[in-house]
């Protein structure tokens, strides 16, 4: 190929047949591309809202783990509390247990002065009916009363010039 036909071949582009050329007009305005205008939301009042919002929830969080930090306390103090209480329940149901004994009433009972049948009866509910031949109680002689020492038979000296406190 010669210089000539390939710098006509570069020049002109070939069209096909059938479309036309077209007319030059007048020179009207060149259109350019232009970059788009920037129109999005402005940047700080997004930052500002997502800011408050992970502060409240953190703060949010804090609340919610101090309230049940909170609780904890307040449900193991409970707990002890209640151990403590039935303890003391266990220690009185003992206690009324020891002196709702038989032999713990029999000994208040004579303590009381009462004494003790050796042919109770018993009454049978169902008719009334007495059973058995009741015999009343002999109460045992009262102990001897015991013998008061003297003041001049103890052992002790008295000092010279006291008396003696016998409710003179």
């Amino acid at each position: 190929m010669s210089r000539s036909a390939s710098a006509t071949a570069t020049a002109t582009p070939v069209r096909p047949a059938g479309v036309p050329r077209p007319a030059r007009g007048p020179a009207g305005p060149r259109l350019l591309l232009v970059p788009p205008l920037r129109t999005g939301a402005p940047r700080a009042p997004f930052v500002v809202l997502i800011g408050t919002l992970l502060t409240a929830g953190l703060a949010g969080l804090l609340f919610l783990h101090t309230a049940l930090a909170e609780d904890s306390f307040r449900l193991h103090d409970l707990k002890v509390r209640s151990a403590v209480l039935t303890d003391r329940e266990q220690a009185l149901e003992q206690e009324v247990a020891l002196e709702a004994s038989p032999r713990r009433l029999a000994a208040r009972a004579e303590a009381m002065g009462m004494v003790r049948s050796e042919n109770p009866a018993f009454i049978r509910l169902s008719d009334g009916r007495v059973l058995g031949r009741p015999k009343a109680g002999v109460a045992p002689p009262p102990p001897a009363p015991k013998p008061t020492p003297s003041p001049s038979s103890s052992a002790t000296p008295e000092p010279s010039g006291s008396t003696p406190a016998s409710g003179r």
